[in-house]
């Protein structure tokens, strides 16, 4: 998704970092930085000394030295972890003065896998909104890296404040079958890259329609920790059908299952300069249609040089929304084309003490007993036998 010249001031509305963490990430980073004339100031995070030194992006951090030796994880989580572990002074000054660190992995191997929930919890604890994009593995890359990856999902749930997955086997579903497997690892990067684009689009520049920091705050801390993530583009006289179609129709969002049962959602139009009110009112009124009834959907756009006949959109959605209260003075794309309002706000909820208050919670063990030795039972690249509330991180308060 390439969202041409990025024309921000040197005062961003939202300090955002980007950190890519293990090799998989920063593969995604390196792609999408070739094609990004001003981006956002991103991180290499990495066990492997010649994969960070082979790398692009200009901040660099090398973790667990007396560990790994720079020689990667080799594909061992908990050796991760402790890479990280040991050096939780540089991730920690990394991370300061940001607003919003965008985080990504591809989890199931060791440097991602292990590091990503350390550093996700270095960043809440600085008091930072934490959002991951991560992927995890195709089925043929084998049972163990399956598992790991669910165990890693699991404990990162518990520290950012929303995970966005991009499952593999999902996104081959979208992919034309003999697809080379360069071209579908390929495919993979650039739908993280766009998801990452169109996020930092919407909050560091000043769009045609803008999107606030405290709206996506507002849809991470009710979203039960959890998002997923669309993307759909269009071009020539029907390129909103196309976009909607790609977006709604498409596998990243299981054929529009997931808008249907989503409360709460952030939408991104990018066209150019001949992007149409009316266009946006189609759009705004074919998700309305498509989510159900009082969903709250933000709609932000931006208009982009040289696209003219183009039309991209992203989306982030919050399937397990707990709507909290709004305050009568917020104005939406909603309050624009016509959905609803919603009740009041209770106010000061500010950025940085937002985490004072934790709620404790039950010391409960995943303890497979008599069948320890038994195959895990993998559906949809989940493993069945790991309880609900830890795959999908929440916390049980006592």
């Amino acid at each position: 998704m390439n969202l041409g010249k990025d024309n921000i001031s040197s005062n961003p509305r939202c300090r955002i970092l980007v950190a890519g963490v293990g090799g998989g990430a920063c593969r995604v980073l390196d792609g999408i930085l070739a094609d990004w004339a001003e981006p956002p100031p991103m991180a290499a995070i990495n066990t492997d000394d010649r994969a960070l030194a082979d790398s692009a992006i200009p901040l660099k951090l090398m973790i667990g030295r007396t560990i790994a030796k720079g020689m990667g994880a080799g594909g061992d989580a908990e050796l991760g972890r402790l890479a990280a572990s040991e050096d939780k002074d540089a991730l920690r000054a990394m991370v300061t003065d940001y607003d919003l660190l965008i985080l990504v992995a591809s989890l199931g191997g060791g440097t991602g896998t292990g590091t990503a929930p350390v550093l996700a919890q270095i960043a809440r604890e600085e008091g930072l909104l934490t959002l991951a994009y991560v992927t995890t593995p195709f089925a043929f890359e084998g049972t163990r890296r399956q598992e790991q990856a669910q165990e890693g999902m699991a404990l990162l749930r518990q520290q950012a404040d929303a995970v966005i997955g991009l499952p593999n086997e999902r996104l081959h579903a979208m992919l034309p079958e003999g697809t080379p497997l360069s071209e579908a690892f390929a495919f993979v990067d650039r739908m993280m890259g766009a998801g990452i684009r169109g996020l930092w689009t919407l909050l560091a520049r000043n769009n045609m329609l803008n999107l606030d920091f405290s709206d996506l705050q507002t849809l991470v801390e009710n979203s039960g920790n959890e998002c997923c993530f669309g993307y759909g583009a269009g071009a020539g006289t029907d390129r909103v059908e196309q976009a909607l179609g790609e977006l709604l129709e498409g596998a990243m969002l299981e054929k529009g299952r997931v808008i249907a049962n989503s409360g709460a959602m952030l939408l991104c139009v990018a066209g150019g300069p001949d992007l149409a009110l009316s266009e946006l009112e189609k759009i705004h009124r074919r998700f309305q249609d498509a989510a159900r009834p009082g969903a709250r959907i933000s709609m932000g756009a931006v208009v982009l040089e040289g696209w003219e006949g183009r039309l991209a959109l992203t989306v982030l959605a919050a399937e397990h929304w707990m709507p909290p209260a709004r305050s009568s003075g917020d104005i939406t794309a909603d309050d624009l084309f016509g959905a609803p309002r919603e009740t009041a706000v209770p106010e000061g909820k500010g950025r940085r003490g937002r985490r004072a208050a934790q709620q404790s919670e039950l010391s409960l063990v995943d303890d497979r007993g008599r069948f320890k030795d038994v195959a895990p039972t993998i559906h949809d690249g989940a493993d069945l036998d790991i309880p609900t509330f830890m795959r999908r991180g929440i916390r049980i308060p006592t």
